[in-house]
């Protein structure tokens, strides 16, 4: 995730470069107030990257704290975590991390739409503000204040040096599942209100919205770096998130009860009365 902070960045510059010159005439679907979120959103990011650095000088394993470590400690749904194949993990480390990192692009894809490519502005500022809202309660209120080892530390075949090594005690919760399913219940949610003639037919969108953090989740578990309960807490962090930012952000409809008297002529004439509320 910090390799995309000079990306984002550069973003949010263009963003504020271009902030003054988006008003324009096409229906707004949200509202936001560019002189307190475009700092505040780069405030998120510039915390989060001193959180990353605290996380590193979290306490490592002792030898005596490895060599104690007993499979059966390990709550039941968790355990089958412990016992996989160790051979793979090194390769499955490898997919999650590009599954991630291409789920957390994705949101781009938005701009294929016309309606939506008119709010380029609000949605790429809306999103990354979503994400920094993402990272932050990963780092802040995930392994920050918490000890989990991760599944590989369990395994006799993993160098001792790994095992001792910085991380891991991160296992709770999963970073790579919050910001895979951050991007894309973005996606679902920022599509669902442009296109509201739907209906029911967004849940579906809400359903695939699923797969990049299953599928993220599925190698990370796989790389022996989180257990599952990790990746089901991280997936509805980042879904949360994902959901909850625009939906904060989309303009209310305001309902106003009117009536409406206008003269009608045709086989008969009279008058036509209306109530909407």
């Amino acid at each position: 995730m910090r390799k995309g902070f000079l990306f984002i960045i550069i973003c949010l510059v263009l963003i504020n470069t271009n902030g003054q010159d988006s008003k324009s005439e096409y229906k707004k679907v949200y509202s936001l107030n560019y002189k307190f979120e475009i700092p505040l959103t780069v405030g998120l990011y510039a915390i989060n990257y001193y959180g990353f650095g605290r996380l590193k000088q979290k306490p490592t394993l002792d030898s005596l704290q490895i060599i104690s470590l007993d499979k059966n400690d390990i709550w039941a749904f968790d355990r089958r975590a412990v016992f996989q194949c160790s051979s793979q993990r090194l390769q499955a480390q490898k997919i999650s991390n590009w599954g991630m990192n291409i789920s957390i692009f994705m949101p781009v894809l938005l701009f294929l739409d016309a309606e939506i490519r008119q709010s380029w502005f609000d949605i790429a500022l809306l999103y990354l503000e979503t994400q920094s809202v993402n990272s932050n309660l990963f780092t802040w209120a995930g392994p920050m204040f918490t000890t989990r080892k991760r599944p590989f530390v369990y395994y006799d075949d993993v160098p001792f040096d790994e095992k001792s090594g910085t991380g891991t005690t991160d296992s709770f919760f999963s970073g790579h599942s919050s910001w895979a399913a951050g991007a894309s219940f973005f996606m679902a949610k920022v599509y669902s209100d442009y296109h509201p003639e739907l209906g029911a037919k967004k849940w579906l969108l809400f359903a695939a919205a699923l797969i990049p953090p299953a599928f993220v989740g599925y190698y990370r578990y796989r790389g022996l770096k989180h257990f599952p309960t990790d990746i089901m807490f991280g997936t509805a962090v980042g879904a949360a998130v994902g959901i909850l930012n625009p939906y904060l952000h989309k303009i209310k409809k305001k309902n106003k009860n009117t009536i409406s008297i206008a003269p009608y002529s045709g086989e008969y004439s009279g008058l036509t009365f209306r109530l909407t509320f």
